[in-house]
């Protein structure tokens, strides 16, 4: 994954154009495949001169056009939107090196009201530290302290944390005095009437900036994460339902990204004239047509050999393939696809029926389950099962379990599961908890390394206050990040409640336990809703 770094002054004319060039220059020298990237611009990107400038020190005039992530205008008017894009547009462009310096407020920018903070929500958006300029001009020391104690407490309040702290025009007084450690934050000091160069413990501390990353992961970066980790390994999406605006405008942003080589069912001349009509290209789209009668006799024969024991014939087969789910699914069973995502316009069970009976579950699997991923404000939660089975035995619930917290480790999360009740310990007894019980025990049995505690109560799970009270000495208790409901009414209600109440981003259902990936969309899915789950499939398939 690339490495980056968020650099920016915390205050208007802090003395950047001098630091900026040198901390470029030794990163240049650290990673040869450096970009750079102007986080919010003033205006037209060919007006804004000293990032044009900063460009040229590296090689890399040519990105000008590529290198930027929205405009100071467009975050005043709809700063959601503009996060958006400004993550999106640094996505596409750092995936082309081995490092970027994210450049924020330098000299000569207009300081806006907020801007600390939202200096703060874009790295962590961005899933990257912040490197922070002051001035030390007309300070003392302890004026210093306080002025970059209240501007990285505003910055890190965003969920973005400070991996080094340059001071400008700086009395060598200072540096003896104690600078703005109290969290240990790294300090270069460039003096006052002095060249402004670095020392070798200078060239540590931008280096480790750059090394530091950032624990946080905030739906946005989850967001660029999944495509980042698609576009590495790509790989054949089918998508039957061509027919729907969305899935087409959906394939348009993939193929542009490059997350994954798209295969779309449909009769080649009505897709492209109508991805022309809405002003798309899908030249590199691979067309299929499910009358194509090679591919029936194909697939039919194998469907057929399937589910023979069903009755199904030759010719029922054929008849069965007219539901492009069927066909699309048996692309992804001969081969001829990798995974597919489907339900825009089908029910849920139109699109994951099939996969039963064509992929079926993969050895080890008990059951085929879901799960959601929850994007919290900070940080990933797996939630299962919400959306396929309705009331599991203990059995099932384990299975559910153990492919939860595999799902989890597909997508960066780590598993330490919580196997959810009204009990926790033996706070509660009857049939219910008897279950969790005996589901936590066999789900242990099947996964001896992974960390499952069981019955347990969502906030002995998630809150370490009510856990130490609870469950005191637990590995999961206080931790959780996998949560295991006891059926689907729980599951959903719950999964739904978090999501409307807390305002968390539900991604799912993402399908488990299969032989190879199948995905379920919500008929009402946004085009960001598809390339996330086309991503997710993608993600799935590669392993």
């Amino acid at each position: 994954m690339t490495k980056s770094v968020y650099f920016t002054a915390a205050e208007g004319n802090a003395g950047t154009r001098a630091v900026a060039r040198v901390v470029i220059e030794q990163l240049k020298n650290d990673y040869p495949n450096l970009g750079l990237f102007r986080a919010f611009t003033n205006g037209p990107i060919t007006a804004d001169q000293e990032f044009i400038d900063l460009l040229e020190l590296v090689g890399r005039s040519d990105d000008l056009e590529r290198a930027w992530g929205t405009t100071r205008q467009a975050y005043v008017a709809d700063e959601d939107a503009a996060m958006t894009d400004l993550v999106k547009r640094y996505t596409d462009y750092a995936h082309d090196f081995d490092a970027v310096v994210i450049l924020g407020l330098l000299d000569g920018d207009p300081v806006n009201p907020g801007f600390l903070a939202r200096t703060g929500r874009a790295a962590a958006n961005l899933g990257t530290s912040v490197f922070t300029v002051f001035s030390g001009a007309m300070r003392t020391p302890n004026q210093i302290v306080d002025t970059s104690h209240l501007a990285a407490m505003e910055i890190q309040n965003e969920n973005a944390p400070i991996s080094a702290i340059a001071v400008t025009h700086a009395d060598r007084k200072l540096a003896a005095a104690h600078g703005p450690e109290g969290d240990h934050t790294p300090i270069i000091y460039f003096y006052d009437d002095e060249e402004v160069k670095l020392e070798d413990r200078d060239r540590d501390i931008i280096r480790g900036a750059m090394e530091h990353g950032s624990p946080v992961v905030t739906p946005l970066s989850f967001q660029s994460s999944l495509i980042a980790r698609a576009r590495a390994d790509r790989k054949r999406i089918v998508l039957p339902e061509s027919s729907d605006e969305r899935i087409l405008r959906a394939a348009d942003e993939l193929i542009a990204r490059e997350v994954a080589d798209i295969i779309l069912v449909g009769d080649a001349d009505e897709v492209r004239s109508r991805a022309a009509d809405l002003g798309l290209d899908l030249s590199k789209a691979e067309i299929v047509s499910a009358d194509d009668p090679e591919r029936i006799a194909k697939y039919a024969t194998e469907f057929a050999r399937l589910r023979e024991k069903k009755g199904v014939t030759y010719d029922k087969a054929v008849e069965t393939l007219k539901d492009l789910s069927y066909f699309a699914t048996m692309m992804v069973h001969m081969g001829d696809a990798d995974g597919m995502v489907s339900g825009a316009v089908n029910t849920t069970a139109n699109t994951i029926v099939p996969s039963f009976q064509i992929i079926k579950t993969k050895p080890g699997a008990k059951l085929v389950s879901s799960c959601f991923l929850m994007l919290m404000e900070d940080r990933v939660y797996v939630y299962g099962d919400c959306a396929v089975t309705t009331n599991p035995n203990p059995e099932q619930l384990a299975g559910i379990a153990v492919s939860s917290a595999e799902t989890a480790v597909q997508f960066g999360v780590d598993p330490r599961v919580a196997m959810l009740s009204y009990s926790t310990g033996s706070s509660g007894a009857g049939p219910d908890v008897d279950a969790v019980i005996e589901a936590t025990k066999l789900a242990k049995e099947m996964a001896p390394d992974l960390p499952i505690e069981g019955p347990i109560q969502y906030d002995a799970a998630v809150e370490p206050k009510v856990a130490a009270k609870k469950l005191p000495g637990s590995e999961v208790a206080g931790r959780a990040t996998v949560f295991i409901f006891p059926e689907l009414n729980s599951g959903n209600i719950g999964y739904k409640a978090v999501q409307r109440s807390a305002g968390a981003v539900a991604v799912g259902p993402v399908l488990q336990g299969l032989n190879k990936p199948v995905n379920d969309l919500s008929r009402g899915a946004l085009v960001e809703d598809i390339v996330n789950t086309v991503a997710i499939t993608a993600i799935q398939a590669q392993s």
